[in-house]
C-alpha cells in the first residue's frame, strides 16, 4: 500500500469515528471549552502519519531525540528505591526548586532562590496555574501572532478572551502601537513566547524594554514561555523578560525541560517569579495536579546538577546545524520562508509547491506524495482565512532528517 492509499485509509477511519449520543445530562457542556470540539489537527495528523508506512512526523514537536544519561539515571534511581514514592510538596521537591533557581541565576540572570520557583507539569501546567490564579472571566489576554496555538485555545478555559497582535514584517518585529491599539481596561495579561513557536522569533532586549514602556502604569501581567531558550541561532541571545527592569515586577517566567532534555512525555516544568505569587500559583496547581511526578522531578534535578554548561552549547550547535540542513531542503523544494532565529520550527509558504489550497489540504497532499507531515499554519493565526503556510519541526535524528530532506527535494521534480 503506497503513501497515498494508506494515508487515505487512515483519514477515512479518523473521519468516521463518532461518539454515541450523549445522555441528556451531558449534552450541555461548559461554554468555555466548546471551542475544543473542533479536531486537534496537531494530534489527528500525527495519527495519520503514524498510519503511513515509513511516514516521517515533522508536525507535532515531539522532540524524538536521546535524553541525557544523568536525567534518565536519576529517574530510574528514584523508582528503584532511592525515594519512597510519595507525594512531593505541591511546589515540587525542595532540591529541584533549588537546582532550577541555580540554573536561573547562572543562565538567565535572575536572582532567585528555590522559594521563587514552583514545579509544574510542563510549561502548560505552569501556564494554566498562572491563568487560574490571575485571570478572571471576561478578562482579555494578548498573544503575539503567529502564536503558539495551545496558548490561544487555553485562554478561553479561564473564561477570558484572547486578543491577537501581529508581529511586524519578515523579521517579526514588535510593534508597540499595534499593542496599544488592543489594550483595554479588561486586559489582564500579555504572553511573550521567546524563542517563539511556530516562528522562531527571538525578542530583543530593545523590544522587551519597549514592551515595558507600553505597559507602564497598568496592572497587566506578563506571562512568558521560554521552553526553547537554549535554541538561539546565529549568535543571538536569549533574554528572559523578567531581567528587564521595566518588566521585572509584572513577569511570571514559565519554562519546561521537555525540549532541552528531550523528555516531552515527562511533563516537568516550572514557573518562577516573586515568592508571594509563586506560592499562590502553587496552591492552585495543588488543586489541579497535587504535584508533578516524583521520579521525573528527581531525574531533572540530577540533570541540572550534573550536566556541564557544554551540554547546552552543544545542544544549540546541533540544532543550528539541523536548521541549516533542513532549510536548504525546503528551499530546494520550492517553499518560501524566513530562516528561524531560534526554536526548532520553520513556518513555510507552500503555494509554489502545492498551489493556492488550504493549509490542511496542503499537508494532506504532502503526506500523500512523500509520506511527510507538518502542521497547518492557520492554527497559529486569529484570522485563518488566506493563510498559506505550514509548520515543520526538525527535532529528529540526523538520519530521519536526511531522509525527510530527500523526500522534500523530490517535490521540486
Amino acid at each position: 500500500m503506497d503513501f497515498k492509499t494508506r494515508s487515505a485509509v487512515v483519514r477515512i477511519i479518523l473521519s468516521s469515528t463518532n461518539m454515541n449520543s450523549l445522555h441528556s445530562a451531558f449534552e450541555r457542556t461548559a461554554a468555555r471549552r466548546r471551542h475544543l470540539d473542533q479536531a486537534n489537527l496537531l494530534r489527528s495528523l500525527t495519527l495519520v502519519i503514524n498510519g503511513v508506512p515509513s511516514g516521517i512526523n515533522l508536525g507535532q514537536g515531539v522532540c524524538d531525540l536521546d535524553s541525557p544519561s544523568p536525567l534518565v539515571q536519576g529517574g530510574i534511581a528514584s523508582i528503584d528505591g532511592g525515594d519512597r514514592q510519595l507525594y512531593t510538596p505541591y511546589t515540587g521537591l525542595p532540591e529541584l526548586r533549588e537546582a532550577i533557581a541555580d540554573k536561573l541565576r547562572r543562565h538567565n540572570g535572575l536572582d532567585y532562590t528555590g522559594k521563587n520557583v514552583a514545579v509544574c507539569t510542563g510549561s502548560s501546567g505552569a501556564f494554566f496555574a498562572a491563568g487560574m490564579t490571575l485571570i478572571e472571566p471576561g478578562d482579555e489576554v494578548v498573544l503575539f501572532e503567529p502564536f503558539y496555538s495551545y496558548h490561544w485555545t487555553t485562554v478561553p478555559l479561564f473564561g477570558a478572551v484572547p486578543k491577537a497582535v501581529r508581529l511586524r514584517g519578515a523579521s517579526l518585529e514588535f510593534d508597540p502601537d499595534a499593542l496599544r491599539a488592543v489594550l483595554t481596561d479588561r486586559t489582564r495579561a500579555v504572553v511573550v513566547n521567546t524563542p517563539g513557536n511556530p516562528s522562531g522569533k527571538i525578542w530583543t532586549r530593545e523590544e522587551l524594554v519597549e514592551l515595558g514602556h507600553v505597559l507602564e502604569g497598568t496592572d497587566i501581567a506578563v506571562f512568558t514561555d521560554e521552553v526553547y531558550e537554549y535554541m538561539c541561532f546565529d549568535g543571538r541571545e536569549h533574554i528572559s523578560p523578567a531581567t528587564i527592569p521595566e518588566l521585572a515586577d509584572r513577569t511570571l517566567t514559565m519554562n519546561s525541560f521537555s525540549k532541552t532534555f528531550s523528555v516531552t512525555g515527562w511533563r516537568i516544568g516550572f514557573l518562577a517569579g516573586h515568592e508571594e505569587i509563586v506560592e499562590k500559583c502553587g496552591v492552585v496547581f495543588d488543586q489541579m495536579e497535587v504535584c508533578a511526578a516524583r521520579p521525573m522531578q528527581r531525574g531533572v534535578q540530577r540533570a541540572l546538577e550534573q550536566l556541564p554548561d557544554s551540554f547546552y552549547s552543544e545542544l544549540q550547535q546541533e540544532y543550528q546545524a539541523k536548521r541549516d540542513l533542513f532549510c536548504a531542503a525546503l528551499r530546494d523544494a520550492g517553499f518560501r520562508f524566513d530562516v528561524p532565529q531560534g526554536a526548532y520550527y520553520v513556518l513555510a509558504d507552500y503555494t509554489d509547491v502545492f498551489g493556492d489550497i488550504s493549509p490542511y489540504d496542503a499537508v494532506i497532499a504532502m503526506i500523500d506524495r512523500i509520506g511527510v507531515n507538518a502542521v497547518p499554519g492557520d492554527l497559529f493565526f486569529a484570522e485563518p482565512d488566506g493563510v498559506r503556510c505550514m509548520r515543520f519541526q526538525f527535532a529528529v535524528e540526523r538520519p530521519v532528517l536526511a531522509e525527510a530532506a530527500k523526500r522534500l527535494r523530490s517535490l521540486a521534480r
